[in-house]
Protein backbone atom coordinates (compact mmCIF):
# COMPACT_ATOMS: atom_id res chain seq x y z
CA UNK A 1 0.00 0.00 0.00
CA UNK A 2 1.41 3.54 -1.14
CA UNK A 3 2.17 5.54 2.07
CA UNK A 4 0.52 9.16 2.57
CA UNK A 5 4.14 9.97 2.96
CA UNK A 6 5.37 8.61 -0.49
CA UNK A 7 5.97 12.43 -1.62
CA UNK A 8 8.95 12.51 0.72
CA UNK A 9 11.06 10.95 -2.07
CA UNK A 10 10.20 13.52 -4.68
CA UNK A 11 12.36 16.39 -5.09
CA UNK A 12 9.83 19.18 -4.29
CA UNK A 13 8.64 17.61 -1.19
CA UNK A 14 13.09 17.15 -0.12
CA UNK A 15 13.52 20.35 -0.90
CA UNK A 16 10.89 21.79 1.66
CA UNK A 17 12.77 19.25 3.80
CA UNK A 18 15.73 20.72 3.39
CA UNK A 19 14.35 24.20 5.04
CA UNK A 20 12.90 22.73 7.74
CA UNK A 21 16.79 21.41 8.17
CA UNK A 22 17.50 24.99 8.41
CA UNK A 23 15.02 25.85 10.76
CA UNK A 24 15.73 23.65 13.01
CA UNK A 25 19.53 24.81 12.39
CA UNK A 26 18.50 28.36 13.29
CA UNK A 27 16.39 27.01 16.16
CA UNK A 28 19.84 25.31 17.98
CA UNK A 29 21.82 28.42 17.09
CA UNK A 30 19.12 30.15 19.53
CA UNK A 31 19.78 27.58 22.64
CA UNK A 32 23.26 27.87 21.98
CA UNK A 33 22.86 31.59 22.38
CA UNK A 34 21.07 31.14 25.32
CA UNK A 35 23.09 28.95 27.12
CA UNK A 36 25.37 31.29 26.74
CA UNK A 37 23.86 34.04 28.30
CA UNK A 38 22.72 31.86 31.65
CA UNK A 39 26.45 30.56 31.96
CA UNK A 40 28.00 34.34 31.65
CA UNK A 41 24.65 35.04 34.61
CA UNK A 42 25.78 32.46 36.70
CA UNK A 43 29.33 33.31 36.55
CA UNK A 44 28.58 36.80 37.67
CA UNK A 45 29.66 38.12 34.33
CA UNK A 46 26.98 40.48 34.03
CA UNK A 47 28.73 42.80 31.60
CA UNK A 48 28.12 40.61 28.90
CA UNK A 49 24.29 39.93 29.60
CA UNK A 50 22.92 42.83 27.09
CA UNK A 51 25.25 41.51 24.21
CA UNK A 52 24.23 38.24 24.99
CA UNK A 53 20.34 38.54 24.65
CA UNK A 54 20.52 40.26 21.66
CA UNK A 55 22.28 37.23 20.34
CA UNK A 56 19.19 35.07 21.06
CA UNK A 57 16.84 37.85 19.43
CA UNK A 58 18.77 37.78 16.51
CA UNK A 59 18.90 34.32 16.15
CA UNK A 60 15.08 33.83 17.27
CA UNK A 61 14.70 36.18 14.90
CA UNK A 62 16.72 34.61 11.43
CA UNK A 63 14.85 31.03 12.64
CA UNK A 64 11.34 33.18 12.49
CA UNK A 65 12.21 34.29 8.99
CA UNK A 66 13.03 30.66 7.90
CA UNK A 67 10.14 29.51 9.32
CA UNK A 68 7.95 32.47 7.46
CA UNK A 69 9.36 31.39 3.89
CA UNK A 70 8.46 27.46 4.86
CA UNK A 71 5.01 28.71 5.02
CA UNK A 72 4.78 30.78 1.86
CA UNK A 73 6.39 27.59 0.13
CA UNK A 74 3.79 25.15 1.97
CA UNK A 75 0.90 27.35 1.17
CA UNK A 76 1.61 27.63 -3.02
CA UNK A 77 2.89 23.87 -3.33
CA UNK A 78 1.17 21.15 -4.57
CA UNK A 79 1.28 19.13 -1.80
CA UNK A 80 -1.31 16.62 -0.10
CA UNK A 81 -3.58 18.71 2.43
CA UNK A 82 -2.65 16.08 5.03
CA UNK A 83 0.64 16.21 4.33
CA UNK A 84 0.87 19.90 4.74
CA UNK A 85 -0.58 19.77 7.71
CA UNK A 86 2.02 17.98 9.22
CA UNK A 87 4.80 19.85 7.90
CA UNK A 88 2.70 23.00 9.33
CA UNK A 89 2.60 21.88 12.70
CA UNK A 90 6.53 20.98 12.53
CA UNK A 91 7.60 24.27 11.56
CA UNK A 92 5.07 25.57 14.31
CA UNK A 93 6.16 23.29 16.98
CA UNK A 94 10.05 23.65 16.56
CA UNK A 95 9.51 27.70 16.11
CA UNK A 96 7.96 27.80 19.40
CA UNK A 97 11.13 25.72 21.21
CA UNK A 98 12.85 29.24 19.73
CA UNK A 99 10.47 31.46 21.26
CA UNK A 100 10.06 30.01 25.01
CA UNK A 101 13.77 30.26 25.19
CA UNK A 102 13.69 33.77 24.08
CA UNK A 103 11.43 34.18 26.32
CA UNK A 104 13.65 32.60 29.52
CA UNK A 105 16.74 34.60 28.44
CA UNK A 106 14.62 37.90 28.18
CA UNK A 107 13.19 37.31 31.63
CA UNK A 108 16.73 36.87 33.03
CA UNK A 109 18.12 39.91 31.98
CA UNK A 110 15.40 41.66 33.81
CA UNK A 111 17.06 40.04 36.65
CA UNK A 112 19.33 42.69 38.94
CA UNK A 113 22.14 41.96 40.74
CA UNK A 114 22.68 38.39 39.82
CA UNK A 115 20.48 36.68 42.45
CA UNK A 116 19.09 33.51 42.41
CA UNK A 117 17.86 30.97 44.30
CA UNK A 118 20.28 28.67 45.82
CA UNK A 119 20.85 25.85 42.40
CA UNK A 120 18.76 27.47 40.20
CA UNK A 121 21.52 28.79 37.94
CA UNK A 122 23.01 25.05 37.77
CA UNK A 123 19.24 23.80 37.57
CA UNK A 124 18.52 26.60 34.80
CA UNK A 125 21.43 25.52 32.79
CA UNK A 126 20.92 21.75 32.71
CA UNK A 127 17.75 21.86 31.70
CA UNK A 128 18.46 24.40 28.72
CA UNK A 129 21.25 21.87 27.81
CA UNK A 130 18.44 18.97 27.58
CA UNK A 131 16.83 21.28 25.36
CA UNK A 132 19.99 21.92 23.13
CA UNK A 133 20.51 18.24 23.17
CA UNK A 134 17.38 17.95 22.48
CA UNK A 135 16.92 19.89 19.23
CA UNK A 136 20.10 18.47 17.74
CA UNK A 137 18.00 14.81 17.85
CA UNK A 138 14.90 16.52 16.65
CA UNK A 139 17.43 17.88 13.70
CA UNK A 140 18.42 14.23 13.31
CA UNK A 141 15.63 12.37 13.25
CA UNK A 142 14.08 15.22 10.81
CA UNK A 143 16.81 14.45 8.30
CA UNK A 144 16.53 10.73 8.71
CA UNK A 145 12.85 10.54 7.76
CA UNK A 146 13.89 10.27 3.76
CA UNK A 147 16.12 7.06 4.15
CA UNK A 148 15.27 5.78 7.99
CA UNK A 149 12.16 6.70 9.70
CA UNK A 150 12.91 3.92 12.40
CA UNK A 151 15.61 6.07 13.41
CA UNK A 152 13.55 9.44 13.06
CA UNK A 153 11.08 7.34 15.63
CA UNK A 154 14.40 6.16 18.37
CA UNK A 155 15.88 9.61 18.44
CA UNK A 156 12.08 11.28 18.91
CA UNK A 157 11.97 8.55 22.06
CA UNK A 158 15.12 9.72 23.03
CA UNK A 159 14.00 13.57 23.25
CA UNK A 160 10.76 12.34 25.00
CA UNK A 161 12.96 10.81 27.97
CA UNK A 162 15.35 14.09 27.95
CA UNK A 163 11.65 15.98 28.68
CA UNK A 164 11.27 13.89 31.50
CA UNK A 165 14.20 14.45 32.65
CA UNK A 166 13.25 18.64 32.90
CA UNK A 167 10.53 17.45 34.59
CA UNK A 168 12.22 16.29 37.61
CA UNK A 169 14.93 18.76 37.73
CA UNK A 170 11.55 21.45 37.59
CA UNK A 171 9.90 19.87 40.46
CA UNK A 172 13.77 20.09 42.31
CA UNK A 173 13.96 23.72 41.80
CA UNK A 174 10.79 24.23 42.35
CA UNK A 175 11.34 23.62 46.08
CA UNK A 176 14.01 25.79 46.11
CA UNK A 177 12.71 28.58 44.68
CA UNK A 178 9.21 28.90 46.82
CA UNK A 179 11.77 28.68 49.60
CA UNK A 180 13.46 31.51 48.24
CA UNK A 181 10.76 33.56 47.42
CA UNK A 182 9.79 34.08 51.16
CA UNK A 183 12.72 35.94 51.84
CA UNK A 184 12.61 38.06 48.42
CA UNK A 185 10.31 40.54 46.38
CA UNK A 186 7.53 39.28 44.55
CA UNK A 187 8.92 40.46 41.41
CA UNK A 188 11.96 38.59 41.61
CA UNK A 189 10.15 36.00 42.43
CA UNK A 190 7.83 36.02 39.70
CA UNK A 191 10.71 36.51 37.32
CA UNK A 192 12.05 33.35 38.73
CA UNK A 193 9.48 31.24 38.51
CA UNK A 194 8.79 32.33 34.90
CA UNK A 195 11.82 31.57 33.80
CA UNK A 196 11.98 28.09 35.01
CA UNK A 197 8.58 27.95 33.65
CA UNK A 198 9.41 29.10 30.18
CA UNK A 199 12.51 26.64 30.04
CA UNK A 200 10.03 23.98 30.74
CA UNK A 201 7.59 25.30 27.89
CA UNK A 202 10.69 25.06 25.32
CA UNK A 203 11.30 21.31 26.64
CA UNK A 204 7.89 20.41 26.34
CA UNK A 205 7.61 21.66 22.91
CA UNK A 206 10.41 19.46 22.35
CA UNK A 207 8.91 16.90 22.85
CA UNK A 208 5.91 17.69 20.55
CA UNK A 209 7.98 18.14 17.45
CA UNK A 210 9.17 14.82 18.55
CA UNK A 211 5.57 13.51 18.30
CA UNK A 212 5.43 15.03 15.04
CA UNK A 213 7.83 13.32 13.65
CA UNK A 214 7.16 9.73 15.25
CA UNK A 215 3.39 10.46 13.30
CA UNK A 216 5.21 11.32 9.86
CA UNK A 217 7.99 8.59 9.93
CA UNK A 218 5.16 5.96 10.91
CA UNK A 219 3.07 6.54 8.25
CA UNK A 220 6.52 6.22 6.47
CA UNK A 221 7.12 3.08 7.15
Amino acid sequence: MASTWAWIARRREREVLGKCLEHLDKIIEVVEASRELFKAYSSGSLEKIGELYQKVFDKEREADDVKLGILADLSTGMIHPIDREELVRLVLASDDIAAHIKAASRRLTLLKGGSLPPGAGEGFLTMIERVLEATRLLREAVESLIKDPRRSIELANRVERLEEENDETRMGLEESIVSWCNENETGSCILVYNILNSIENASDECEDVGDVVRSIALLSL
